[in-house]
């Protein structure tokens, strides 16, 4: 049976309250959690010659690897392996990956957050397999990769704003968000979206916002520990700017009509990731409508703050479900 898999360029009653009810449970869930480091390996692979069947366990994340994202084909076809060494021994790329070894030598906090997040996102959706969760390299390609059974990260994606090789590649407003302190977001966010899908009018501001507004506010619940704009992939300043103009924000967006109208290009001015939110002063962040979407889905569960994770993604009748957040700017 094909794979499906969904790449993304990057996200309960009594666990609401405080997202881990006992230590021991979580601890128990951390201890049994592993990440694997098949960035590691591939290094090592290419680094040292090492024999192809080194390779053998990780068959199934290289077949999606190779097909999907490097675009190499697959393990069982002809030369699959050479190709492999290939794409990794281009000079800069194998600049690149020594130092995501030198800079990723311990990442138990990571793998303590990941499997914290997904403990408890998996148990409010236990119709979900449970991922393989791996850590690779793609040379600066796509930052998750989901499929039917594996969950991964490109750690080179992850290596800090001022790191040199971005700024041949990158804008500053995306390089902000390309920093170790976003990789445990970007791990549960992908693997939410590919398995709670967008369901609504993709063309309305109102419903694509309150769906990422959905998931942020369960990113919360899975990360409690982290600060409030880190769910929104905002720093602290730009989370204060829309928090002292929010009344501004929303005047906006009802006085030209974009609440409910059906037009995509201007939907996406108000959730994609860029400078600034371009209907906005020059001072405003990007993605405001992702920021206002979660501040209007914790407005609703601080009204209903009994409904579960599986609920609150069954909410798609987003004009009602704005009307009963009672959110007031």
């Amino acid at each position: 049976m094909k794979q499906t898999v969904r790449i993304y360029i990057l996200v309960i009653c009594s666990l609401f309250s405080s997202g881990c009810s006992g230590k021991k449970a979580c601890g128990e869930e951390a201890d049994g959690f592993k990440i694997e480091r098949i960035d590691t390996e591939l290094f090592n692979y290419v680094s040292n010659s090492e024999p192809d069947g080194v390779l053998q366990a990780d068959t199934g994340f290289l077949n999606v690897f190779g097909e999907k994202v490097i675009h190499i084909g697959r393990t069982d076809s002809a030369g699959f392996y050479e190709r492999l060494k290939k794409y990794f021994s281009e000079p800069t790329l194998l600049e690149l990956y020594r130092q995501e070894q030198e800079q990723f030598t311990d990442i138990q906090t990571l793998t303590d957050e990941v499997a914290y997040g997904l403990y408890f996102f998996l148990n409010e959706f236990p119709e979900i397999k449970r991922p393989q969760v791996y850590l690779h390299v793609s040379g600066l390609s796509q930052n998750v990769i989901v499929s039917d059974n594996i969950l991964s990260l490109s750690a080179d994606k992850y290596l800090g704003a001022d790191y040199p090789l971005y700024r041949r590649f990158f804008y500053d407003y995306q390089r902000r968000l390309m920093s170790p302190d976003r990789m445990a977001p970007d791990y549960l966010l992908g693997f939410m979206m590919a398995n709670l899908p967008f369901r609504g009018k993709a063309d309305v501001l109102l419903d694509r916002m309150l769906y990422e507004g959905k998931l942020r506010y369960i990113l919360s619940l899975l990360l409690p520990r982290r600060q409030v704009w880190e769910y929104v992939g905002y720093s602290e300043a730009q989370y204060t700017w829309c928090a002292d103009n929010q009344k501004r924000i929303w005047t906006t967006i009802l006085e030209n009509q974009h609440l409910f109208a059906e037009n995509y290009m201007t939907t996406d001015l108000y959730l994609k990731d860029a400078p600034h939110t371009s209907l906005l002063p020059a001072e405003s962040p990007g993605r405001v409508g992702v920021w206002l979407g979660y501040r209007i889905i914790a407005s609703y569960m601080a009204q209903n703050p009994d409904t579960g994770f599986r609920e609150l993604m069954e909410l798609t009748d987003y004009q009602d479900l704005l009307k009963r957040s009672k959110y007031k700017p």
